[in-house]
């Protein structure tokens, strides 16, 4: 069972490592009617311009197979920029050296890079998601989520960021995503009981207002976890929750449970002194629940029925389509792909999780990228 744990979760060493599946053709034709799991990029040489060209590996969930981006450049200055983030089409890096923002979109090549100004930042300040307000480069917002108390805003165009600094510890991991149906940024909030302030935006005329999502306290929570009626089993998983909005307008909240277990197969609760700074442990999947936020009677139920809709959670801003618009996706699912734990899906309805490859999951984040019209 270890070795199974093992095989599927630790991270390859290897840059350029990849997941073996089946190849086909990419074009970037047809590339607007498919969601990608960015997976990797393979170095295969230098342009005349002094750039680099690579392959993105890429993963096809309709096909359930892999495809490549070919002979892509990449300016040195993107080449050496870190991926923050990604969300609507939109891959999110930061410059090593001057912390410089670029926004590319390697599924369109008609989009043009966006470059935004250094964003300051604590020294060990970490990101935790991005999100992108449109698609169309003339008119978007940027939003940076950090670890703590901070969101940084930037439009093209801007000077400098504009520092929103989020005064109460709920929203200390929260992620951020942009709603359509509400014009305004939400920060997630993981404390249902709260009651402070909700609005964000400064008073500065920041043209997008920033917002904590009001919660609604899960129901039938531990109902639906038999087997960890208590705090201390619940210990130990990592719990991710994610706000996530439905082109419809409908809001759910995902609770995404991952375990950690040793190369003896032993469960490694996160928060344990013993296994901090441990490399060798191996992360899983255990269960995904979703809730939604029926904002009308002011509640949170758990469901397991979400229509022919997909979710799709990993280092991105999550997102939703419809398995009708998108055949070959399954629906009343939810894709997830974590840092060194893999990518798969779990079926709500028979509460099961598949994984998509067996292989060792590559180095690095991954992204699902939406389609780009989307």
């Amino acid at each position: 069972m270890s070795q199974l744990l093992c095989r599927i979760s630790k991270l390859s060493s290897a840059r350029n490592h990849f997941l073996c599946f089946r190849r086909s053709e990419f074009s970037t034709a047809t590339a607007a009617a498919t969601p990608y799991l960015l997976l990797a990029d393979d170095v295969v040489g230098k342009s005349p311009c002094g750039g680099t060209v690579v392959n993105f590996n890429l993963y096809d969930p309709r096909k359930q197979e892999q495809v490549k981006v070919e002979n892509k450049i990449l300016s040195k200055e993107v080449y050496k920029s870190r991926r923050i983030g990604s969300s609507r089409g939109w891959l999110a890096l930061l410059n090593k050296k001057d912390s410089t923002v670029r926004l590319t979109n390697i599924l369109n090549p008609s989009k043009k890079i966006i470059s935004l100004p250094p964003i300051t930042r604590d020294k060990y300040e970490h990101h935790v998601n991005v999100s992108v307000s449109s698609s169309n480069e003339e008119d978007c917002v940027v939003a940076v989520k950090f670890y703590g108390s901070r969101v940084s805003l930037c439009r093209p165009g801007d000077s400098e960021w504009t520092r929103i600094d989020v005064p109460c510890p709920s929203f200390h991991s929260s992620t951020v995503i942009y709603s359509e149906r509400d014009r305004r940024f939400y920060l997630n909030n993981c404390n249902p009981d709260y009651t402070g302030p909700t609005d964000f935006t400064p008073k500065t005329g920041l043209p997008t207002p920033v917002s904590g999502h009001k919660r609604f306290l899960f129901s039938n929570f531990l109902d639906e976890l038999p087997e960890l009626k208590n705090e201390m089993r619940l210990s130990r998983f990592r719990i991710q929750q994610q706000l996530v909005e439905s082109t419809s307008g409908q809001s759910f909240i995902v609770a995404w449970f991952v375990e950690r277990f040793t190369d003896k197969g032993e469960v490694a609760p996160w928060g344990d002194a013993r296994y901090i700074n441990r490399k060798d442990l191996c992360r899983k999947t255990h269960k995904i629940m979703v809730f939604r936020q029926d904002e009308e009677q002011g509640i949170g139920p758990y469901t397991d029925d979400i229509g022919d809709l997909c979710i799709f959670l990993g280092e991105n801003e999550s997102f939703c389509l419809s398995a009708k618009d998108f055949p070959g996706l399954n629906p009343n699912s939810v894709y997830f792909a974590g840092h060194s734990s893999g990518f798969g899906i779990c079926d709500l309805a028979s509460r099961t999780i598949r994984y998509l490859s067996d292989s060792t999951p590559p180095p690095g984040r991954m992204f699902w990228l939406p389609p780009t019209m989307c």
